[in-house]
């Protein structure tokens, strides 16, 4: 004789995965344990070795003329995490009050997958959107370009003066 689930054991699996899940989530990318100091940028003001770029140092102020500036379309979506969780929780439940036996088993974990995929596709299409940025390059007044991204580049035209402050350009 096969034994019966009870609502409660199902509930406390569904709470499981989703405390895996969430803790999933807090993973921090990149992280390569103790002594992982070789990301950390270098110190502001100095070249980067081999490359042909400069970090200005904080507080500089730079002066030229805009050559170009390039919009950057950037789509920013949700990571899918909760809308998998939710929907493979309310799809095990739905899941589970078709049938009975083994076939209700079979039931509650396709519907728990089938939600778990539903909600997740969900959760991204609702939650992405897209932003503009413009990449800004200025000639400087000494013959360096310098290249700024920022979200807002009010009246700055291609051709005006323009002043590089704080990872900014603006009208000058």
């Amino acid at each position: 004789m096969q034994e019966q689930r009870k609502p409660w054991q199902v509930l406390g699996a569904a709470g499981a995965l989703a405390l895996v899940a969430g803790l999933a989530g807090c993973a921090q990318p990149g992280y390569g344990g103790y002594g992982n100091y070789s990301t950390a940028p270098p110190p502001t003001g100095y070249q980067q070795p081999g490359t042909n770029t400069y970090q200005a140092p904080a507080g500089s102020v730079f002066v030229g003329r805009v050559e170009s500036i390039e919009p950057i379309q950037s789509t920013q979506g949700s990571s899918g995490i909760l809308g998998t969780v939710i929907g493979g929780a309310a799809g095990g439940l739905l899941g589970h009050q078709i049938g009975g036996g083994s076939g209700q088993t079979v039931a509650t974990i396709v519907g728990a997958v089938g939600g778990a995929v539903a909600g997740n596709q969900i959760e991204k299409r609702a939650g992405s959107n897209t932003s503009t940025a413009y990449r800004v390059n200025v000639r400087l007044d000494d013959g360096r370009v310098a290249t700024v991204t920022q979200s807002n580049i009010g009246n700055l035209r291609v051709g005006d003066r323009a002043r590089v402050a704080n990872d900014m350009a603006t009208a000058y």
